[in-house]
């Protein structure tokens, strides 16, 4: 199959859904959550993929595309970048937590995987067998302790990463955020899907994992939790324990503002440079 012809199919169902509005209680007005995706193909026998194994990378317990398809031949990465309207509001604002972040974020996280389900039912109506490895039971996500420069930290090793598949598949790298940077920015929400067809992989136009990066060290500024530096990047423990203080004091962890008033909130900042 064609990219182009997946691309097309994951258009229309993005411009024809009645999902990708949000509603602001405070501005009592409805806003667009995310804008059209980009979309990158990896070949699922890539040896790239083959070193997510490695602790340093993930861990043993990430699973290749052969795992959780045994015919895999693609894989299909979208990133749906939030509309202006979600992130204009989220980055004016001063505020630990914003209506239109808190309400769009975990919308458009959600939006995006359902229309990723929308376009599985119609590459398996036309006979293509597809995995979507986040929505499998098998899909699990462990935190495991670590030290990071002397300071306690986190590593999460999922049986399955939308970001590294991303990478892998030439859509971006990732930030000192640990974000990926893609050519609309960082500021989005991530699928993807597993298919026995083969599919062009797209071109990688790095070699390095942050290359899409210019370490400004601004995310850092922002952090709230002060948990982004450019020599460590960002303490998952540090990031998570200031989540859940955002969850007791406000019934929501949407933060956020290192993706945002950021030169890569809606940009690729290094193909600038």
């Amino acid at each position: 199959m064609n990219p182009s012809e997946i691309q097309a199919m994951m258009l229309k169902i993005f411009q024809e859904t009645d999902l990708n509005t949000v509603h602001l209680p405070e501005e009592d007005i409805d806003i667009p959550i995310l804008e059209e995706p980009l979309m990158a193909v990896a070949a699922a026998d890539d040896p790239l993929f083959a070193e997510l194994k490695k602790p340093e990378a993930i861990s043993p317990d990430w699973m290749a595309p052969q795992e959780w398809l045994p015919e895999a031949k693609s894989v299909i990465v979208f990133f749906f970048p939030y509309s202006e309207g979600v992130r204009g509001r989220a980055a004016a604002s001063d505020e630990p937590i914003n209506e239109a972040w808190q309400y769009g974020y975990p919308a458009g996280s959600q939006v995006s995987k359902d229309l990723t389900a929308v376009l599985q039912k119609e590459l398996e109506a036309v006979g293509i067998v597809v995995s979507n490895p986040i929505a499998d039971p098998r899909f699990v996500s462990k935190r495991v302790p670590v030290k990071t420069a002397g300071e306690d930290d986190l590593h999460f090793t999922p049986t399955w990463s939308t970001r590294h598949a991303g990478y892998i598949a030439g859509l971006g790298t990732f930030g000192i955020h640990r974000h990926m940077i893609t050519e609309k920015g960082c500021c989005g929400a991530l699928t993807t899907l597993i298919l026995d067809t083969f599919v062009e992989p797209t071109e990688r136009k790095y070699t390095g994992l942050y290359d899409n990066c210019i370490k400004c060290g601004l995310c850092a500024v922002r952090c709230p939790a002060e948990a982004i530096t450019i020599e460590n990047l960002r303490n998952l423990k540090k990031c998570s324990e200031y989540g859940g203080w955002m969850r007791e004091q406000f019934n929501s962890s949407a933060c956020g503002k290192c993706m945002v008033a950021v030169p890569c909130e809606h940009a690729n900042p290094a193909a600038t440079e």
